[in-house]
C-alpha cells in the first residue's frame, strides 16, 4: 500500500521538459535591417554573414534554460544582444565604453551568461566569424568555441520554459522549510513571473 502511494506521488510530479535545439525569445525586429547597417557604419565594421542573418531575423533575444558545452567551456546563455527595441538590459548600448576596447581587438561581444561572462564574435583578422568565450574575472583570454556563429547556435541546447511557479507555489515551498516570504521577495517574484510569462520561445533557425 505504501509502495503504491509513493508510486502515485512520483507519477503525479510535473515532468522536467527535455533539453532540445536552441530556443530564443526574440526582440522587436522593427527596422532591424536599417539599425544593423547603421551599427556597422558607426563602428566601421562588417558583421560576419551568419551573425548578420541571425540579427536580421531575431535582433538577438533572451535564451532562458539554454546551455552549451564546447571545448574548455561549459556555460549557460542568458541572452544575445540586440538593437533598437531590444531594451536597455540586453541592448548593445549597455556595453558603453567597453565596446571600443573589444573592437580594437577585432572582437564584438554578442551575448552573456548568468555571471556576466561574454560570448564574443571575431569580426576582423584571421579567423573572422569565429565565436569565442571570455570570463569576466580572468585575464583577457578569448577561448575558442566555434568557427561560425551558426555552428555556435547549433551546439546550444534549450528547455522550454514549461510551468512557471506562481507566487503562492513559491511561498508554500518556503513555508515547508519553516520560512516566510518577505514583501520584498514577493514583489521580486511577481516581476520575475510577469517577465517570464511575456517570453515567447521559438527554435533558432536562420
Amino acid at each position: 500500500m505504501l509502495f503504491k502511494k509513493l508510486f502515485q506521488q512520483k507519477e503525479e510530479e510535473p515532468q522536467e521538459p527535455e533539453r532540445g535545439p536552441m530556443m530564443i525569445s526574440k526582440f522587436d525586429t522593427a527596422d532591424v535591417e536599417t539599425l544593423t547597417a547603421a551599427f556597422e557604419r558607426r563602428h566601421k565594421i562588417r558583421l560576419p554573414d551568419s551573425y548578420r542573418r541571425f540579427l536580421l531575423k531575431y535582433n538577438g533575444g533572451e535564451t532562458p534554460n539554454t546551455v552549451f558545452s564546447i571545448g574548455e567551456v561549459s556555460s549557460d546563455l542568458r541572452a544575445l544582444y540586440g538593437l533598437g527595441g531590444a531594451g536597455a538590459r540586453w541592448h548593445f548600448d549597455k556595453l558603453g565604453r567597453r565596446l571600443s576596447g573589444f573592437l580594437k581587438d577585432g572582437m564584438l561581444p554578442v551575448g552573456e551568461n548568468a555571471w556576466g561572462d561574454a560570448v564574443v564574435l571575431k569580426i576582423s583578422g584571421e579567423g573572422a566569424g569565429g565565436v569565442y568565450f571570455l570570463y569576466h574575472d580572468r585575464p583577457r583570454e578569448f577561448l575558442p568555441l566555434t568557427g561560425d556563429f551558426s555552428d555556435f547556435t547549433a551546439q546550444c541546447a534549450s528547455k522550454p520554459l514549461g510551468h512557471i511557479r506562481s507566487v503562492e507555489e513559491r511561498a508554500a515551498a518556503l513555508r515547508s522549510r519553516g520560512k516566510a516570504a518577505a514583501p520584498e521577495l514577493t514583489a521580486m517574484w511577481e516581476r520575475e513571473i510577469a517577465h517570464l510569462r511575456s517570453l515567447h520561445q521559438e527554435p533558432v533557425e536562420f
